[in-house]
């Protein structure tokens, strides 16, 4: 018996079948639909995609990396998609798939190698279930999974997978004595961490978590007030020093 790959959920809206838009002259595909729960959704999304492409992308024209995009699996059927909220493609023509404004799996040669989903009440459901099952029967190679509750949404905070033989195997997720959950990514090389509800990608090598633009900044700022604070308590020494020797060069011998 042949297993019928999932449909998009009820929820989307459906898009007629229009075969010329997947054809050679096919004009650029619609944009995404914005998934309900994005701003709940959007600080680790967004923190997760600057790290991908400073990181992972950084000048390579051969990786691909979007979120909440459309992935296409059928070429008969537009309505046979999903949307990851962030996902990431190796030894592919970005710029041919940007242009498109869709990820075709048949155009490409190949679906998305990892894919991160981050859980909202609305997809949690989707995220552990259909869409799982949707990657792992797409080939797609890693599929992880980040709950800032801590697991209220997706039974665990932080939840890898690989794929061997057509099955998702969980990756090993280590807690380490100060509560943060974190599992090595094979594919990124770099561990995926879960910390008071964030989401923290690390440098296995030195144990540094990667900062995006702001944290970067707000790094900066934290380092220059250290730097302050030093400098003021140095002056105050100065001044402590001075009145000590000129009480003692005041006093009669």
């Amino acid at each position: 018996m042949t297993t019928k790959l999932p449909r998009t959920p009820a929820q989307s809206a459906a898009i007629p079948n229009l075969d010329p838009l997947f054809g050679p002259d096919a004009p650029t595909l619609p944009d995404a639909e914005p998934p309900a729960d994005l701003m709940l959704q959007n600080p680790d999304i967004i923190y997760a995609m600057q790290i991908l492409n400073d990181v992972v992308v950084g000048d390579r024209a051969d990786v691909f990396v979007d979120t909440n995009s459309i992935v296409y699996y059928d070429p008969t059927n537009r309505n046979r998609r999903v949307q990851p909220d962030a996902y990431i493609a190796f030894n592919v023509d970005a710029d041919t798939i940007r242009r498109r404004n869709g990820y075709l799996i048949w155009e490409v040669g190949k679906p998305p190698d990892f894919v991160l989903e981050v859980a909202s009440e609305s997809t949690a459901d989707n995220d552990t279930g259909w869409k799982r099952d949707l990657y792992a029967r797409l080939g797609v190679p890693e599929y992880w999974r980040f709950d800032r509750t801590g697991g209220e949404l997706y039974g665990a905070g932080l939840a890898g997978e690989y794929l061997e033989n057509g099955v998702y195997r969980p990756a090993t997720i280590n807690t380490d004595a100060d509560g943060v959950e974190w599992g090595y990514s094979r594919l990124l090389h770099l561990n995926l961490r879960h910390h008071e509800g964030s989401l923290e990608l690390q440098d296995p090598n030195t144990g540094e978590v990667l900062l995006n633009r702001r944290g970067e900044r707000l790094a900066k700022e934290a380092a220059l007030e250290q730097r302050y604070a030093a400098l003021q308590e140095r002056d105050e020494q100065i001044r402590q020093l001075e009145e000590r020797l000129a009480e003692f060069e005041e006093t009669p011998e």
